[in-house]
């Protein structure tokens, strides 16, 4: 049996940006139109209004480079490459 490590970061729900958008996307679930602004589709990723675009938009990839040393597996995050907005990494190990 092998261990897995993901790593994932995290964007606040209380982000500015984020909070702009999600209100955008919940006006037009609500009336009911077909179709995002182009600054809001470009921001979730899809022109298309869809309520999981929330929940999906808060998980970000976080960068990360494999670590390899004497006995030593792991993985190194730079800070610098960290995607904008991005308030908490989560590591995770399953077996």
């Amino acid at each position: 049996m092998s261990m897995v490590t993901k790593v994932k970061g995290f964007i606040s729900s209380k982000d500015e940006d984020y909070k702009k958008h999600s209100k955008v996307l919940m006006a037009c679930l609500d009336a009911d139109i077909s179709e995002l602004p182009i600054e809001t589709a470009e921001y979730f990723g899809s022109k298309f209004p869809d309520e999981d675009m929330l929940e999906e938009k808060l998980e970000v990839e976080i960068p990360k480079h494999v670590y390899n040393a004497e006995m030593t597996d792991g993985f190194e995050i730079i800070v610098s490459e960290i995607p904008k907005g991005v308030h908490k990494i989560r590591f995770t190990n399953s077996w």
